[in-house]
């Protein structure tokens, strides 16, 4: 990050610094026997994912007393091989689609002012274009686009170390076709207790326009989430928690009402510890368990979790557990044309990650995922399928990283139930990200 200070002569700005930074993620990748329903098929392309940022800061405003504020432009870039076959094959389909269907994507994700002491001391008033993720991002993430909106932090008032709260504007594709608006009301409350920090918030997702829902398709949605998370940071060990509830309801297409009755947790640990032999290594464990649907039709309550805003993307890559499955919330990496991805008749996720890490002259990665369906329409198992990562990176000082990543995904129980045929996936991967 490069940082200037310049002095003006006039009150406007005084003492103003300006931050740069830059980020740029290149990456190759080569996927053998993805899964499209009952076929395989390979997969080859080059992605490309860059953002630059400019903040002015401390700009002071000479009409308060305390008063001063800060103005941030960033842009980003998403690039990815516009070949027919990438762009609409089942793995990519769908990010294309939350990208506004183009294969390179160039938008400012962040256009915002930012003034603190904003009427009252210690109140923060956030307006524009703005990247935002709530807690761990089960129920609201930005996803690397940004939000339209308006956020207000009040610091440090009632006991509360940050009561936050917001009003965005962002948007759904339906269908891949049509932007459908939202309206997200938020109220965040994060206290400091002990070695960690608690978090409680009420989302409301509201809007008038047909969009898709798990199972059905709703003409208009009435959504409220309710959740609690916790982190502990400490040199040792670090462990995060969050606990999403859904309610609300929605009309389905039919006009008939539906109640959310949903849920979904996320919860993981990192721990760093000195063993025999291998000397310094770290440990984790992340475990994701989401409520799922036991019908398809002719339901009053929908219990599947789903908000179209939980965190799933960073960029042209999908943001989960795994490098081929890559289990989100509610859903996994496309291997049909559900909205959740799995097999039709299935959802819900149960997700367990155990990893480590060994260090020698870089850091070499072991990742194993077991991947289960919650809820299933029709009899048999549910489970999914297993993977494995193997990763070595290479860290370049504070600027660079170097990455190689291969990983196996094998299908398993609905999943590959009838297709016997149906093979392993593999990726072999090369990435390296710079930044300054």
């Amino acid at each position: 990050m490069l940082l200037f200070t310049a002095q003006f002569s006039d009150s406007l700005l005084y003492c103003a610094k300006l931050d740069i930074s830059a980020d740029s993620l290149f990456s190759l990748k080569t996927y053998s026997n993805l899964i499209d329903k009952n076929k395989n098929y390979d997969l080859t392309y080059i992605n490309q994912n860059s953002s630059l940022n400019f903040t002015v800061k401390n700009i002071a405003l000479e009409d308060t007393d305390n008063s001063f504020m800060d103005i941030s432009l960033g842009l980003k870039f998403f690039s990815i091989d516009d070949s027919s076959k990438t762009i609409n094959s089942a793995y990519i389909s769908s990010i294309n689609n939350f990208y506004d269907n183009k294969s390179s994507v160039f938008f400012p994700d962040k256009a915002y002012i930012k003034i603190y002491n904003f009427l009252f001391n210690d109140v923060v008033a956030t307006f524009g274009r703005q990247p935002y993720t709530l807690s761990k991002g089960v129920v609201v993430s930005d996803n690397g686009r940004g939000f339209d909106g308006i956020k207000v932090d009040i610091l440090n008032k009632f006991y509360i170390d940050d009561i936050s709260l917001f009003y965005f504007r962002p948007y759904q594709m339906f269908n891949g076709i049509s932007k459908v608006y939202d309206n997200l009301f938020g109220l965040s409350l994060k206290k400091s207790f002990g070695d960690g920090v608690w978090n409680i918030y009420s989302v409301i997702n509201t809007n008038s326009d047909i969009t898709n829902d798990i199972s059905f398709n709703a003409e208009k949605t009435n959504k409220q989430f309710y959740g609690i998370s916790y982190v502990l940071d400490r040199n040792d060990i670090s462990y995060f928690s969050e606990l999403a509830f859904e309610k609300g309801s929605s009309d389905d297409i039919t006009g008939k009402r539906i109640d959310n009755n949903g849920y979904a947790i996320l919860t993981g640990a990192n721990w760093k510890m000195t063993l025999p032999i291998f000397k310094k290594v770290n440990t984790r464990f992340t475990r994701l368990n989401s409520s799922g649907n036991p019908s398809n039709s002719g339901f009053t309550e929908n219990k599947a979790f789903y908000s179209p805003y939980s965190k799933r993307y960073n960029g042209y890559e999908r943001d989960g557990l795994g490098s081929i499955y890559s289990a989100g919330i509610f859903d996994v990496s496309k291997t049909s044309d559900t909205l959740n991805g799995m097999p039709d008749g299935l959802s819900g996720l149960c997700v367990n990650n155990l990893g480590i890490d060994f260090y020698y002259k870089g850091t070499f990665s072991i990742d194993f995922f077991d991947y289960k369906a919650n809820k299933s329409v029709i009899l048999g198992p549910k489970i999914l399928g297993s993977e494995i990562d193997l990763k070595y990176s290479f860290v370049f000082g504070k600027r660079a990283m170097f990455s190689i990543t291969y990983a196996t995904f094998n299908p398993n129980g609905l999943l590959k139930q009838g297709k016997s045929d149906l093979k392993s996936t593999n990726l072999f991967s090369v990435n390296i990200k710079a930044s300054f």
